[in-house]
Parts: C-alpha cells; structure tokens; sequence
C-alpha cells in the first residue's frame, strides 16, 4: 500500500470536496400527462330521479272519463312522481331517462292482479303538453291532460 504525500493527499481532498459540492444531475422531470381536449359524444338521455313534473297528473282518452266516478272501460291514469296508476293496475317507478324537454322512458315494475313484469315505457308529450302518447302493452295509447290534472 501506498502513502499519498501530503500535497497529494490534499489535492485529493480538494477533488473529493469539489465533487460533493458539486449540484447533482437534474433527474428528468416526469413528463406532465398530455392533456388532450376529448369532446364527449351528445347524451341522448339523462337519468333523472323521478317522473318530471311535466307528465304528473290525470290523463284520460276524452273529458267525459276525467269525470267519471267510475272507469267505463276508457283508460285513464295518474302519474305521480314516483308511479303510474290506472284504472286496475299500476307501475312502480325502477328509472327514468329523460329523452328531451317532451320525452322519458320509463323503466317499470307493471303489477296486473298481482303479476309483476318489469316494462319499459316511453312518455311524450305534445307541444301544448295537454296531450300525452305511450305504449300501453302493445297498443298506442293517447290520452289527454284532465283539467283537475
């Protein structure tokens, strides 16, 4: 083994200092994420809560059933926010897609006698929104806003 000389060795220590001193490497940054504007396509369809106001009342085919006591076999309903009830049957509100400012569909849990079968109804209104189209079973259903409703 070797003695360093005096000089030498401060030398040294003066190489050894100036590398200790010295700033160490800047580390590459990480790179911020590439943000990138993404335009997300139109939803058609919102969910919403509960049956919007809009289509809340009584309905029925003509005046006539809006103030019938009983049902005369005309179909008539009332719309809450939360059902749909008719003459003998009813829906229990499960969703509700908002479609436009005149349209939902609903999604339904429909009690006939105690048979419940889960439905999917679509809601329109008229321009007037005195006047109201949906599919009840198969058939196509209009009915009116009754002036109580």
């Amino acid at each position: 083994m070797r003695l360093i000389s005096g000089g030498a060795a401060v030398l040294c220590m003066f190489a050894l200092a100036a590398c200790d001193a010295r700033e160490p490497a800047p580390k590459p940054e990480a790179s911020a994420p590439l943000v990138t504007e993404m335009i997300a396509p139109p939803r058609p369809e919102a969910v919403v809560i509960s049956i919007p106001l809009a289509f809340r009342g009584a309905w029925a085919t003509d005046l006539a059933e809006c103030t019938a006591d009983e049902s005369t076999g005309k179909m008539s309903l009332t719309i809450g926010g939360r059902a749909i009830t008719y003459s003998e049957t009813s829906d229990a509100l499960i969703s509700v897609n908002e479609i436009g400012p005149e349209s939902v569909r609903l999604t339904v849990d429909h009690d006939n006698d105690g048979e419940v079968r889960r439905l999917e109804r679509t809601l329109t209104l008229s321009n007037d929104r005195q006047t109201l189209s949906f599919n009840y079973g198969d058939e196509p259903q209009v009915v009116i806003r009754c002036p109580q409703g």
